[in-house]
């Protein structure tokens, strides 16, 4: 599954994997268990997960319809691979 990063805030405490389904319309299958919900900046609310990249356009409207926070969004998750080692 090709996968994006989405930060967001969540007044309270972490929100469950399954809250943060309902909370952007999401399926279960389009979020990566694995990484799980990872806290950010838990003094300021803010979370990040990984979803299919697929499931963005959604993710975005939900956004869109909450209150405007600077952190939050969509961003992308590249895969982070070494470099060859250099020739000696």
């Amino acid at each position: 599954m090709e996968t994006a990063m989405l930060q967001f805030r969540h007044a309270g405490s972490a929100p469950s994997m399954d809250e943060v389904c309902r909370l952007f319309s999401l399926a279960p299958d389009e979020l990566d268990r694995q990484f799980g919900v990872i806290a950010t900046d838990p003094a300021d609310g803010l979370y990040t997960v990984l979803i299919d990249a697929r499931a963005a356009p959604r993710v975005s409207a939900a956004l869109a319809a909450r209150p405007a926070h600077p952190a939050e969004g969509l961003f992308a998750n590249p895969p982070i691979e070494p470099f060859d080692l250099p020739d000696d």
